[in-house]
């Protein structure tokens, strides 16, 4: 068997993922700090105005990330077959099953797969676009409530009575998805950095190069994935 390097992650899917990797730590950061504000600076709050910075920072962070989600949402359907999610396609199950035994160590071998597996294509799908949505939806809704009738409150506003108990309540869960996110970019990089050192197929650079490499029988199956 030879290794061949196979162009997987375009460059906008690379882009997408930096982006989104700075962005989602400037909201982490400043969204705690908004839950529970762990510092303050003496002087008049006119002068200072630290929360207000804070909030403003999110805000201009909260733009882009939604800017940026609908720039992945377009290369989901014009990109390559690894930026895509095909949960209807055939072995997605099986491929599933075999992934989790692997990852839980039950069974030295799974299917390879140059882009994402099974269980990564279900995490990503759950985490980074229906949990991003809700974050989106519930933020704009949030800000709605600064501006009344402004353009935030007309697309979410309907949030805040869906959940009930007001906005605290909406509140509470936009801060509770904030902690899901954080424990799946821990579990992202164990699962990445181990799939690198196992498999030896470069999926750490590969999200840097878009370059990952695969297993051929020989230099005339060069195509073969």
């Amino acid at each position: 068997m030879l290794k061949k390097s196979v162009y997987v992650w375009e460059s906008p899917i690379r882009i997408y993922h930096w982006v989104n990797v700075i962005l989602i730590t400037v909201l982490v950061a400043t969204g705690l700090f908004i839950g529970d504000p762990i510092f303050t600076r003496p002087g008049e709050a006119y002068a200072v105005f630290i929360m207000g910075k804070v909030r403003l920072w999110h805000s201009m962070a909260a733009w882009l990330f939604i800017a940026n989600f609908i720039y992945r949402l377009y290369w989901a359907f014009v990109g390559n077959e690894h930026a895509q999610f095909k949960p209807w396609r055939k072995g997605f199950v099986s491929d599933g099953i075999e992934s989790v035994k692997y990852y839980l160590f039950l069974t030295k071998e799974h299917t390879l797969h140059l882009g994402h597996n099974v269980v990564a294509q279900l995490a990503y799908f759950t985490v980074m676009w229906i949990g991003s949505l809700f974050m989106i939806l519930s933020g704009l809704a949030l800000q709605g409530e600064i501006f009344p009738g402004g353009l935030q409150a007309r697309i979410a506003g309907w949030m805040i009575p869906l959940f009930g108990g007001g906005s605290y309540a909406l509140r509470s869960y936009h801060h509770l998805t904030t902690w899901i996110f954080i424990a799946f970019v821990v579990v992202h990089l164990y699962l990445v950095i181990r799939q690198d050192i196992l498999d030896d197929d470069a999926t750490v650079s590969s999200i840097i190069n878009g370059h990952k490499f695969a297993m051929v029988d020989g230099e005339d199956n060069h195509d073969k994935h």
